[in-house]
């Protein structure tokens, strides 16, 4: 029977090094030097605008959703108590609708964002435009206002969930965050034997220093809405990329592919499929549900099924 030789693991050890320039940027710190921007820029009609109302439509920009929640926990998790969260990202999210600079889905949702149910915001055109005034990068293009289905917002706010836990856990200590990207910056470009162009796209991809090692992942979501044999089909395009050898030429090594999921039983199924479609290469995959994600990705999950 023909062997199988296995790659590289996701988990690096470190060198002493500096802070990379991505981990400044703002998907990863939030860049609260970024903002240093004159007086011109800081009023929409007569009321100031503050650069934590700047950092607000730069999240929303790169995520595209977050509910009412997810604000309160990335931007005023100083607040002494919860409740205190909610009440300020609530004034800050009306200053910024009364601006026309976000609006809120017609409906509210609850679920995967940790709490109990939450408007969920996104940037209008304006708030693209006031935000290119201190972002160069932005690529503005006339967007009209979209009430999203059902599924994409929830598979988006579960990304989004996914960033704010990290956060979470850099600001207890436990884990720095370097590089955190969304689609498309996740995507990796890359041809197959005979050529063809070709897209691997994960929901995020995030390099994560825990202790000594530098830890690479790519994210994907999973709402229990595909089937088994589609899960296992991506899982083998993961394959083909790594084949190339792309990744480890930039990294050395090939990030760990973690599939988040809603439940157990889910996990269950998942799991099943790819230890029995991927021959050896199951171990270039795992997965959790998001219950766990935050245990696993600072090592309390894997101390926990050792025992």
């Amino acid at each position: 029977m023909r062997k199988t030789y296995f790659f590289h693991s996701h988990r690096f050890s470190l060198q002493p090094s500096k802070p990379s320039a991505a981990h400044r940027h703002f998907g990863a710190n939030f860049a609260h030097d970024l903002y240093r921007i004159s007086q011109r820029y800081l009023y929409h009609g007569d009321k100031p605008m503050t650069n934590q109302h700047f950092e607000i439509l730069q999240f929303l920009a790169d995520a595209r959703l977050a509910t009412s929640s997810q604000l309160a926990r990335l931007f005023f998790a100083e607040s002494p108590t919860h409740r205190s969260q909610i009440r300020r990202s609530n004034l800050a999210t009306k200053q910024l609708k009364e601006a026309g600079l976000i609006y809120h889905q017609p409906r509210k949702i609850g679920g995967w964002t940790r709490g109990s149910s939450s408007y969920i915001w996104s940037l209008t055109y304006k708030g693209w435009k006031k935000l290119k005034e201190v972002n160069s990068s932005i690529s503005l293009r006339f967007r009209n206002r979209v009430d999203f289905s059902q599924n994409h917002v929830e598979h988006t706010l579960a990304i989004t969930e996914i960033f704010v836990e990290l956060k979470e856990l850099e600001r207890l200590g436990k884990i720095k965050l370097e590089e955190f990207h969304y689609e498309p910056k996740s995507w990796r470009y890359y041809s197959d034997i005979g050529g063809s162009s070709l897209v691997l796209k994960p929901d995020a991809f995030a390099k994560i220093i825990v202790g000594e090692y530098e830890d690479f992942y790519f994210f994907e979501l999973d709402r229990s809405s595909e089937s088994l044999t589609r899960i296992a089909n991506t899982c083998k395009k993961y394959i083909q990329y790594y084949n190339t050898g792309i990744e480890q030429r930039v990294n050395d090594i090939f990030p760990f592919v973690l599939w988040i999921v809603p439940d157990e039983r889910r996990k269950e199924n998942i799991s099943n499929a790819i230890h029995l479609k991927l021959n050896n290469f199951w171990q270039m995959f795992q997965v959790v549900t998001l219950d766990e994600f935050s245990q696993f990705i600072h090592g309390e999950y894997n101390d926990r099924q050792q025992d």
